[in-house]
């Protein structure tokens, strides 16, 4: 009889055991790391070098203007850029549609190199900056910082 209760109480263990190890697993299957971009856009607002420079807005207008990005891809826009052509620093953060992730990023990454090539005959220490910039995506968000503390602000807005 002892037995057959011992063995009783192994398998209820096991079956609680192994039942809250898939409401773990299933539970964090679900999350989707996201960036809000107003959040984001304020953090980076606020810190050094925004906060310390003369800034303009980047506005849903501009991307295709300025930045040769088809604005019809764009939910939302959030970005600062020096207001005159002394200091690289600038970030931008794209909220793109489903579906036209890939075209932003890539419209964004040739922006960003005709930025470059526009440094690499100006000011060698702002080049620098844009050189090291930090460009990525997170789910529909793509984002570039150009600034000397970019990887801190980088995961500053990821974390």
């Amino acid at each position: 009889m002892k037995k057959n209760t011992l063995i009783a109480i192994i398998v209820i263990i096991f079956i609680v055991v192994l039942g809250v190890c898939a409401y773990i697993f299933l539970s964090n299957k679900g999350e989707v790391k996201t960036i809000d971009i107003d959040a984001a856009g304020q953090t980076l607002a606020n810190s050094s070098p925004f906060n310390e420079m003369s800034t303009i807005d980047i506005t849903t207008e501009q991307l295709s203007s300025s930045y040769g990005i088809n604005i019809e891809n764009v939910d939302k826009v959030i970005g600062k850029m020096p207001m005159m052509n002394v200091q690289a620093s600038m970030y931008i953060l794209i909220q793109a549609k489903d579906g036209t992730v890939d075209t932003v990023k890539a419209e964004l990454d040739k922006y960003a190199q005709q930025y470059e090539e526009q440094w690499s005959m100006y000011l060698p220490e702002q080049y620098e900056l844009v050189q090291n910039r930090k460009m990525g995506t997170v789910v529909n968000t793509i984002y570039m910082i150009v600034a000397e503390n970019a990887e801190t602000l980088e995961q500053e807005i990821t974390k």
